[in-house]
């Protein structure tokens, strides 16, 4: 095995607590195949990136063995898949990532990311937001309080002014990304025909829409364009937003 992917898996293991191919692959949105030729290989350069942004881990550590491994505080450990909620039949599509963990007792640090998406894909990646040094501190009391697993966690930004007043632009929101269970009046991130949109899902007539909350935005059919869940957003400063609308 090539030594950059000894040191990814003994990375993977030490800062997320993944331990098999397949889960490094998922936790970085890669192809088993992919993971393999860098076990041959070595790790390509984007792979070196992603791994950084997801896992918490140096690229310059992976590539050369040059310390420290870690750039921020470790991941929290991965929960089971069986823990997490199953998906049901909705004309969603689907995907997820990782979260760091921090020295404040009463706070979990979630990284704040920007999402970037395409057209027709349903998975996702991600590129650091380094506003408030890149993480907002969500109270571990909301992470128990939903069951919440910090490892799936994102806090993103709100675009436009289609959700006020309710959300502002440049409100930080946290999203959930591994609830994609469409459940109407809930809020969602999604990705619609490659744009990152928070909206309110409201299903009509079963058709579902996108509803915003500002009157000036009328509702949108998710059938009118390419349409998946990136996640649930599951809180806002200040609020749960579940299981309140």
């Amino acid at each position: 095995m090539h030594t950059q992917m000894k040191r990814l898996y003994e990375a993977a293991e030490a800062l997320a607590g993944l331990k098999t191919q397949a889960e490094i692959a998922r936790a970085l949105n890669q192809s088993q195949q992919t993971v393999n030729n860098w076990e041959a290989r070595g790790i390509s350069k984007a792979g070196l990136v992603k791994a950084q942004s997801a896992l918490g881990c140096s690229a310059t550590w992976l590539e050369t063995g040059t310390p420290p491994m870690a750039i921020a505080p470790p991941l929290v450990a991965q929960a089971s898949d069986a823990a997490l909620p199953a998906a049901t039949d909705n004309p969603f599509m689907d995907d997820a990532k990782g979260i760091r963990i921090g020295d404040e007792p009463h706070t979990i640090p979630i990284r704040r990311v920007k999402l970037k998406l395409h057209a027709g894909v349903t998975g996702f990646e991600t590129e650091p937001d380094m506003e408030d040094g890149g993480v907002l501190h969500l109270p571990r009391a909301v992470i128990e309080a939903q069951n919440l697993v910090p490892h799936h966690l994102l806090a993103i930004r709100v675009s436009g002014q289609s959700m006020e007043p309710m959300m502002f632009e440049d409100d930080v929101v946290v999203v959930n990304t591994a609830d994609k269970n469409p459940i109407s009046r809930e809020i969602y991130a999604l990705n619609f025909d490659g744009e990152a949109l928070i909206k309110q899902l409201i299903k009509r007539n079963s058709e579902w829409f996108l509803h915003s909350m500002n009157p000036d935005f009328g509702p949108i059919n998710v059938r009118s364009g390419q349409c998946s869940i990136v996640g649930r957003v599951v809180y806002q400063p200040g609020r749960i937003l579940t299981g309140r609308l």
